[in-house]
């Protein structure tokens, strides 16, 4: 038997989503407003901050104003270098780091964990901005995001359902956003837990705020959906755990409506890779039926989605919780609960 062969409950798709890569970062032009950090590691008396002013200078120590916009950072150091080592000879490197772009910026708020201006070389998509405000919190309402346009394009108003993408897998396919976008996520009612407890979600442990830059994403059919902790060796079925299990069912707050059950076969696993994110659809019931499954460890950043089955109806994030699992539900139940799901899928 070839124990090398490719495991069929995993499909590998590279999506087109840009994050910024090293050659990108050294190909940036410096724009006006770009807010800079100058270090002299031979000199650090003269390390300082500056930003370009209207007229694309900088101000620094020893040089007075200097020729800043439309050149690269490392354009930017040997100039530095050429013009300071008049004055001191054992200054040979500059090294810039840009704190903040000026004119490209955007704007969160609503229902992310951290609301606030955030500024990228490399403008983001609508999921990659709401991931770097620490991702949405446990009460948004992912199906009716709104950017407001600014810039050329201010005025403009769209209403995204970022839940639909997660459904079919095309959240490649978000809009990308512009200088001076305003991004709100609503919310909407907080779940119910037993007794009427507001089942909290995971982006609060002990009323503490994770780190962002240290935490994982757990998103769709679980019984708490939020941002959660990373830690070493963490799988992607502890991470499900960690978040209260799938959802067995949900009415989606009406009686009326046909339940909407987990679709353990199509497990999204979206991970960053070295120059752009890659998404696994991850087959859980075939990965369950394997003698010695390869472990599916999860990253920083990471992002795990959980979708409906296709007959029981498109899930909108955030809806009310069913009483078949609660917010209050044990790491010990879900195990079970998971299993018990699991076992369904195997019978079906």
């Amino acid at each position: 038997m070839n124990n090398f062969r490719q495991p069929l409950w995993l499909l590998l798709f590279v999506s087109v989503i840009g994050f910024t890569s090293r050659a990108q970062a050294q190909d940036y032009k410096l724009e006006r407003g770009d807010f800079l950090q100058v270090t002299f590691w031979q000199e650090p008396t003269l390390n300082t901050q500056a930003r370009i002013d209207t007229e694309g200078k900088i101000d620094l120590p020893l040089i007075g104003r200097i020729e800043a916009v439309d050149k690269t950072i490392d354009e930017l150091g040997r100039f530095i270098v050429e013009k300071i080592s008049v004055y001191n000879k054992k200054i040979s490197q500059a090294n810039i780091t840009v704190i903040e772009y000026g004119n490209r910026a955007i704007f969160i708020a609503g229902a992310v964990v951290r609301p606030g201006k955030y500024t990228f070389q490399n403008l983001p998509n609508l999921w990659e901005a709401i991931l770097e405000a620490g991702g949405p919190s446990p009460v948004a309402q992912l199906s009716r995001v709104k950017i407001f346009r600014g810039g050329e394009a201010s005025g403009n108003i769209e209403t995204i359902d970022v839940a639909s993408a997660f459904e079919s897998g095309n959240v490649k396919n978000l809009p990308k956003l512009g200088p001076g976008d305003y991004v709100s996520v609503p919310s909407v009612a907080p779940a119910m837990g037993a007794g009427g407890a507001i089942a909290e979600g995971g982006g609060l442990q002990g009323g503490a705020l994770i780190d962002p830059q240290n935490a994982i994403y757990v998103f769709g059919l679980v019984v708490q959906p939020g941002m959660y902790p990373y830690e070493k060796d963490l799988d992607v079925l502890q991470a499900i755990i960690r978040a209260g299990g799938p959802v067995l069912q949900q009415n989606g707050g009406g009686n009326n409506r046909a339940p909407i059950e987990p679709d353990l076969t199509r497990v999204r696993l979206i991970s960053r890779g070295a120059d752009a994110p890659v998404v696994y659809v991850i087959n859980i019931k075939d990965y369950t039926k394997q003698a010695a499954p390869l472990p599916l460890l999860v990253r920083p950043g990471d992002t795990i989605y959980i979708p409906s089955r296709p007959n029981y109806g498109a899930f909108l994030f955030a809806n009310t919780l069913g009483q078949v699992i609660t917010g209050t539900v044990s790491l010990l139940t879900s195990y079970f609960v998971l299993n018990t799901l699991l076992g369904q899928n195997n019978n079906n």
